[in-house]
């Protein structure tokens, strides 16, 4: 057993049952391990309390975690949103917007949310927090205090986002990691303002753990006996919660109600009202009284999956994917299917579209819907649209276990170096593999360097090189330095303890690709004498284009790390005021003995190693901004900075720093005195420069 989990506490939010399956999957298997699970429901007419019952789950609303003492605090809350959204209902209305009525109930129970998760973390001070979404006030309130309190937050796909882009303007903002089920949604969020680096795509975990109790409990066959059903062709029709007209559907249930071989059930949505689903059953039943069941949560929608041979999607559904994973041939009405929807089953060759004439008509000729649809286009499909089934319960645990060790990590101080200070200063940098890159680099690195003081280099080389690269790199000479890769070590340990030789009083990373311009030492200097040495000090890197590539780090919307004015012109103006940031990319210069005390770059960073030393800074510092921008010291960008990529790097420092990644780039801009409406206009106006 992994001891990791003993004494370990997350805190599980819960809502519709439907939803729920993706959660308890991966709930359960850390409670066998030894973590503590806790159920937290919020106010929503009960819903959320009556799944946690029918599951059989031990849970706490979150109004438990209230007292007379809070009611100053939520009478506050109360009046600043109803302000709030009295204001905006105004605004809204004279511009000609018809405005959503927001009722006190609502607001109320919203400002008791409030302190109630405040009081819960509080309280329970968990290890990890996970919940569906952050789209809905629970998970924003959720996802809030646990960002306030520095507790990872992980939140969940909810379904198959197979609408429009501009609809999932809710779904792609996110303050942490978003772990969803496979490749292609991934890139539909990341397509659509959610940040790459936190959607992560690990699988459904809740399908393999399905498809392997419904063989084991033989519930095919269990349920086929107890509907009488043995010998029978079975259909299964899904319905959305806003129901199509039943009309629509009689040839099917016709050919259904006059066959003694034939059955189907008809599985209404959760969300569906009562009343809704008794006119439709009523419609059926009278003109089509045989062989037809009617299901809204009486049975599990996989039971039903089982039992059936063929799905039947007359409305939109997540369904069918799952369908598709237990083997079953799916059926698209064409009244339901959208030619120019930019998510189709049919489209991408996994489902039948028919009319509801045409399926009653196969049915009567007792078809095999298999052999109408290509398993070449199905396996494609799942894996495209399922990264992992069978580990994928297994890979959500190792995110929540790096998550946990991640936001525990502490700086270790590195040993203070032997090594005499004899240059001014020690540049480490970072080799690409182009040689041509590689050689602008080098080239501008011996130029401009002139006139700076006396340096020392250490090349930090990949773990590939090509023959023209390694030409390059042995036809070097001078005061440099090697710092190789070393299998089974991880290279920024490496890189830690190649410098502890380092002999420059600062320690100066330039990144791939990057190259500095002239004078660039004697700015650098120039700013060390000016701001001291306890800073850490960056620069305004361009592109190619002359666009901004970094001129200091904000966070954007997603609460995730970005240059300030990336992409527009490099001499705009606000980009070239002197000033500190919270951290600094690409390129970073610090003082040895500061270096060396704050234990040197985190190996575990990865990618995000400069931002993490920034924030590592100023976790340990006196300093709220360490990371002064040196707007006069410029590098350029030979070649486009590499992406980061890597999940376990992702994982790491958004977790360790969940707590201090706040958004700032707004107010970076109203500091500037900069609208969004001039960004945009300086940002055409550099696309222009940059094309034309």
């Amino acid at each position: 057993m992994d001891k990791f989990w003993q004494n370990k506490k997350i805190i599980a939010y819960i809502a519709l049952a439907h939803h729920t399956r993706f959660i308890i999957p991966v709930m359960e298997t850390l409670q066998s391990r030894g973590a503590t699970i806790k159920y937290i429901v919020g106010q929503a007419e009960r819903s959320q309390e009556v799944t946690a019952i029918n599951m059989g789950l031990p849970y706490s609303h979150i109004f438990d975690y209230l007292t007379e003492d809070d009611n100053e605090d939520i009478r506050e809350n109360y009046s600043r949103m109803r302000r709030t959204f009295s204001a905006s209902l105004k605004k809204d209305f004279f511009m000609g917007i018809l405005p959503v009525t927001v009722t006190d109930k609502t607001i109320l129970s919203a400002a008791l949310e409030y302190i109630g998760f405040k009081n819960l973390l509080k309280e329970e001070k968990p290890d990890l927090c996970f919940a569906l979404h952050e789209i809905n006030r629970w998970g924003k309130l959720f996802a809030f205090w646990a960002k306030k309190n520095n507790i990872p937050f992980i939140s969940l796909q909810e379904g198959l986002s197979y609408g429009l882009d501009f609809g999932l303007s809710g779904h792609a903002q996110y303050s942490s990691l978003n772990l969803v089920w496979g490749e292609r949604i991934r890139r539909k969020l990341t397509s659509f303002e959610a940040p790459e680096s936190k959607v992560l795509a690990v699988g459904n975990t809740h399908l393999a753990q399905e498809i392997a109790r419904q063989k084991k409990e033989r519930i095919r066959e269990t349920k086929r006996k107890a509907y009488k059903l043995e010998k029978k062709f079975v259909s299964l029709l899904i319905l959305s919660a806003r129901l199509a007209k039943p009309e629509l559907f009689y040839p099917i249930f016709s050919a259904v109600s006059n066959a003694t071989d034939q059955a189907i059930f008809v599985k209404f949505h959760p969300a569906c009202k009562k009343d809704l689903i008794d006119n439709w059953v009523n419609n059926i039943k009278e003109k089509h009284p045989h062989h037809s069941y009617f299901i809204h949560g009486e049975e599990s929608t996989y039971d039903l999956i089982s039992t059936c041979d063929v799905v039947i999607l007359g409305q939109k559904s997540t369904t069918g994917l799952e369908a598709l994973a237990f083997g079953k041939p799916i059926v698209k009405m064409d009244f339901a299917y959208e030619p120019h929807a930019p998510y189709s089953f049919v489209k991408q060759g996994v489902a039948i579209k028919m009319s509801a004439e045409d399926l009653a008509v196969k049915l009567k000729e007792k078809t095999d819907f298999k052999r109408l649809i290509d398993k070449s286009h199905i396996k494609k499909y799942l894996s495209w649209e399922l990264s992992e089934t069978e580990q994928a319960i297994q890979k959500v645990c190792e995110v929540f276990k790096k998550s946990i060790q991640a936001n525990r990590t502490n700086p270790i101080p590195l040993k203070t170096p032997v090594a005499p200070v004899t240059r001014k200063w020690s540049i480490v940098l970072e080799v690409s593999d182009s040689p041509e890159t590689l050689l602008a680099q080098i080239e501008a690195l011996a130029v401009n360097s002139k006139g700076g003081g006396p340096y020392e280099t250490f090349f930090e080389l990949p773990e590939k090189l090509s023959s023209a690269t390694r030409e390059i790199l042995d036809s070097l000479e001078g005061d440099i330095k090697w710092i190789r890769p070393e299998k089974g070590k991880d290279k920024i340990d490496i890189l830690n303890q190649a410098l502890q030789d380092a002999q420059g009083e600062t320690i100066v990373f330039i990144g791939q690709g990057l190259a500095p311009l002239t004078g660039w030492l004697t700015h650098l200097e120039r700013g060390m004498t000016t701001h001291g040495r306890d800073c850490i000090f960056s620069a305004r890197l361009s592109d190619r284009q002359g666009k901004i590539a970094h001129a200091g780090i904000v966070v954007d919307h997603n609460h995730t790390p970005i240059s300030a004015y990336e992409h527009l012109g490099i001499d705009f103006e606000p980009a070239l005021k002197e000033r500190p940031f919270q951290m600094a990319d690409h390129f970073m210069a610090v003082d040895r003995d500061l270096f060396m005390a704050l234990g040197g770059l985190t190996p575990e960073s990865g990618d995000y190693r400069y931002l993490d030393f920034c924030l590592k800074a100023e976790s340990e510092g006196a300093k709220k901004r360490p990371a002064m921008y040196l707007p006069t010291l410029q590098l350029i960008f030979l070649a486009p900075p590499a992406p980061k990529q890597s999940r376990d790097h992702a994982v790491f420092f958004f977790n360790r720093w969940h707590g201090q990644l706040w958004e700032s780039a707004a107010d970076l801009a109203k500091e500037d005195g900069v609208s969004a409406k001039e960004i945009e206009h300086a940002r055409l106006s550099s696309a222009m420069k940059a094309f034309g």
